[in-house]
């Protein structure tokens, strides 16, 4: 029990101890990660059943195929990516089409759920409206790359892997995003850029 507390602090332990089979690590590395694969899920596709089962049958996989799996540098990294391509995957089934990309979805959705933001006062909240209205003006690419970048924390090259494009690309749409950003008259200070951040 004394290791596996260490462990719990440290990715590469906790991930050792889950291939084990630990199910108090696997369990650990769900809680952990959880709410924000489903954040980053119900943005992919809208459908709170879909990315429960997504989330679900990632974990399951995991778990039962635990063996075979290598240990990853970035749990979080490797969990996003897995549940990527198990959400397109479902969709694709779901919908029967053989040739479904991000492309024929055509959306990353970031919502906002203002009432839940208690802290925010009147004009704060009209503020982030503001910003949620030009983020419309970005792609969804744009869009899911600034969410891996500045909510998620993953590196260009982590999300390069995610979105399967080349990491100087995901340099250039960052780059593209923030000047169009800033161009905005609601992006022109530094503090309404951190309310972004914050919220998205």
């Amino acid at each position: 029990m004394n290791t596996l507390k260490k462990d719990i602090n440290n990715e590469h332990g906790l991930w050792t101890s889950f291939l084990d089979g630990n199910k108090v690590a696997f369990a650990t590395i769900y809680t952990r990660h959880v709410d924000a694969l489903y954040s980053y899920g119900f943005k992919i596709c809208p459908n709170t059943d879909l990315v429960k089962d997504s989330i679900q049958d990632v974990f399951i996989d995991l778990f039962q195929h635990r063996e075979q799996l290598s240990k990853p540098s970035n749990i979080k990294f490797y969990l996003f990516k897995v549940l990527k391509h198990t959400v397109f995957r479902k969709l694709r089934k779901e919908r029967k089409f053989g040739e479904l990309s991000e492309q024929t979805l055509g959306l990353f959705q970031t919502e906002y759920s203002i009432e839940k933001k208690t802290i925010l006062n009147e004009i704060e909240r009209n503020r982030s409206l503001l910003i949620h209205k030009t983020l419309g003006q970005l792609s969804s690419k744009q869009r899911e790359i600034l969410y891996l970048r500045f909510t998620m924390g993953f590196s260009y090259t982590e999300i390069s892997e995610i979105v399967t494009i080349d990491h100087n690309s995901v340099r250039k749409q960052v780059y593209r995003a923030i000047k169009k950003l800033r161009e905005c008259d609601h992006f022109k200070n530094n503090e309404c850029i951190l309310l972004f951040y914050q919220l998205y």
